[in-house]
């Protein structure tokens, strides 16, 4: 049996949590495997932990620690799981754990989770990074994209697993997908007889840049008097687009309801759903619409996450990012064109088999 150990600062509820509690929990399932989690902290919103799966905690009464205790730390308790593994989601956790285990046996497995062009091009964060990578026995990444980040002499070291479908989801999504009603109507050109609505989803932060969606709809919005633009979410960034919704006439028309207790249901019926960002990593939203059979439009935003899920026009469209004009053609063609939408969404729940849980799970047994 081999022991994994895992290693992120908390169980936060994010994307890189909720990836590393899904990997640990399938691994767990089998005899073959035995996964630890150590995490510098316990947050206040965090994910359960899997049944089976041991915790330990390096700062658990959350006093805080100043960062040499901590890698101290670190390297106790590693050495004192000696795992066959070490597993270390997001790069700076990378970047302590490197420190921490200097002079030891292990060789870190990292895992990229985000834009790492953002925070580690240069300077002082850029050489420790580089500097973490010549000890790594192999950096997961999400996206090529991702892996062009890092020189040519790290290549070797970069494997490409993508996030799976979460199995709750992908259950959710067959049975929203078998009660589908497939209509047989092609609606052409008659761009008033085309009802219902385009849908967004995540938090209304100003790089989501729903304001985009929001504009593209506005140039092609008198053409189809029927269709709404409903966008699903909540943060600081509302009265920015409420200001802008009235501006542009289209109060009735965007609607912005908040955040959604039941997201996959109220998209499930969309004619379009769009990912307008300016940046994402591999968004989650964008693979659970496309398991949903939902023809989609997506900026082809760094870090490549949309590019690696969608071939376009194929099983979705891309866009430039920030290009208004763009995403109102893209809009367009597939609005009057059902058939076009059909093929589409139906090519995008492929998904559901290429980012299986089995799929991805199996990846990550091949390095370890």
């Amino acid at each position: 049996m081999k022991k994994i150990l895992f290693y992120i600062h908390s169980l936060n509820k994010g994307g890189a949590e909720r990836v590393l509690l899904t990997v640990a929990e399938e691994l767990n399932k089998t005899e073959d495997y035995e996964p630890v989690i150590l995490t510098d902290v316990v947050d206040e919103l965090e994910y359960n932990l899997p049944t089976g799966i041991r915790r330990e905690v390096i700062d658990a009464d959350g006093y805080g620690m100043n960062s040499v205790k901590r890698i101290k730390s670190i390297r106790e308790k590693i050495v004192k799981e000696d795992p066959d593994e070490v597993i270390v989601f997001m790069l700076s956790s990378v970047i302590r754990a490197s420190f921490a285990l200097i002079g030891t046996k292990y060789r870190i497995i990292g895992a990229v989770r985000s834009n790492p062009y953002d925070d580690y091009s240069t300077g002082r964060s850029r050489a420790l990074l580089m500097w973490a990578m010549r000890g790594c026995k192999y950096m997961v990444c999400q996206t090529e994209y991702q892996v062009k980040f890092f020189p040519d002499r790290y290549r070797d070291k970069c494997v490409v697993i993508s996030n799976p479908i979460f199995s709750e989801f992908a259950f959710k999504a067959e049975q929203l997908n078998s009660n589908k009603v497939v209509s047989t109507h092609t609606l052409g050109n008659d761009s008033e007889s085309i009802q219902g609505k385009i849908t967004a989803t995540g938090r209304l932060f100003d790089y989501k840049n729903h304001k985009l969606l929001i504009n593209a709809f506005g140039k092609i919005a008198e053409s189809y008097p029927n269709v709404k633009v409903i966008i699903y979410g909540e943060g600081p960034y509302r009265s920015a687009l409420e200001s802008e919704i009235e501006t542009l006439g289209l109060k009735d028309r965007v609607l912005l309801p908040g955040d959604s207790e039941h997201v996959s249901e109220d998209i499930a019926d969309s004619l379009i759903y769009v990912l307008p960002s300016d940046t994402e990593g591999l968004p989650n939203a964008l693979m659970e619409a496309m398991a949903l059979g939902l023809p989609v439009i997506s900026t082809d935003c760094p870090c490549g996450g949309p590019r690696s899920l969608i071939n376009d026009g194929i099983n979705g469209m891309l866009i430039s990012v920030g290009d208004t004009n763009a995403l109102a053609e893209a809009l367009d063609k597939l609005l009057k064109d059902e058939n076009l939408r059909t093929l589409m969404g139906n090519n995008a729940k492929n998904i559901l088999i290429t980012n299986s849980i089995d799929v991805i799970v199996d990846k990550w047994k091949k390095i370890v």
